[in-house]
């Protein structure tokens, strides 16, 4: 993108300066990755595509901000977008994603005229479809002696996310938990999820009890448990 002027002692990143829009960089000054669910700001695109958002500069140290970085970065990867994959005009796609990142981070949208190069990657089929609570059914790792599991889908103590980085971690738990089974050694320096803190509990008891208190508008699943707390304190749409 276009440059603007240099935002800086922003958290959450390796690097704390951004050249993306100003309203952008205050959106972003906590972390530079927005997760973002489903039914976004009424796009009908998005309608069971949720997305997330990198300000790469703060990321990167390829595209940190430096006296010859002249173009501001940013990514967006959506996720169960067959519809948007099959938009075979980039332009169009690169459109939908900056009015993606504007509904979602509640910014003026960044015009099309600002990109200066954009890469549109079409991967179908790249993820899973998970039903609400299907977590609850995840298997563990081993399921029995000969039988083991992995995948982003697994059970992993506690740690629910679904991700590439847990289909690896999972599938060297797999590959251990085999060789502990035939007596074999193998390393496999895996580090254990870590637990809840004491405030992530915390959040995840008020979510819960929002949830049951007042259904979630819409659909009744909302973007996520803070988005829905959200919309409850500021009386605003997601």
């Amino acid at each position: 993108l276009e440059p603007d002027a240099i935002s800086s002692g922003l958290s959450g990143g390796k690097h704390d300066s951004t050249l993306l829009p100003p309203d952008v960089a205050k959106a972003l000054k906590d972390t530079p990755v927005a997760v973002c669910g489903p039914e976004i700001g009424g796009i009908p695109e998005l309608q069971e595509t949720g997305f997330c958002v990198y300000d790469l500069q703060r990321m990167q140290d390829k595209f940190a901000v430096d006296d010859e970085k002249e173009t501001a970065v940013l990514e967006v990867d959506f996720f169960r977008a067959d519809s948007i994959a099959d938009i075979r005009d980039d332009q169009e796609v690169a459109a939908l994603a900056l009015k993606a990142v504007g509904r979602a981070l509640g910014t003026q949208v960044i015009d099309l005229s600002k990109v200066v190069d954009m890469s549109v990657v079409r991967a179908r089929d790249a993820v899973s479809h998970f039903a609400v609570n299907s977590a609850q059914c995840s298997p563990q790792v081993k399921i029995r002696r000969g039988v083991y599991m992995c995948g982003d889908w697994i059970d992993r103590k506690g740690h629910a996310s679904w991700s590439t980085e847990k289909s690896v971690v999972t599938g060297r738990q797999a590959v251990a938990a085999l060789a502990k089974d035939l007596g074999l050694k193998c390393r496999t320096d895996i580090i254990e999820a870590a637990p809840d803190t004491a405030q992530l509990k915390a959040l995840r008891t008020i979510a819960r009890k929002l949830r049951e208190t007042i259904p979630p508008p819409g659909s009744g699943i909302p973007s996520s448990p803070w988005s829905l707390a959200k919309e409850l304190v500021e009386g605003t749409d997601s």
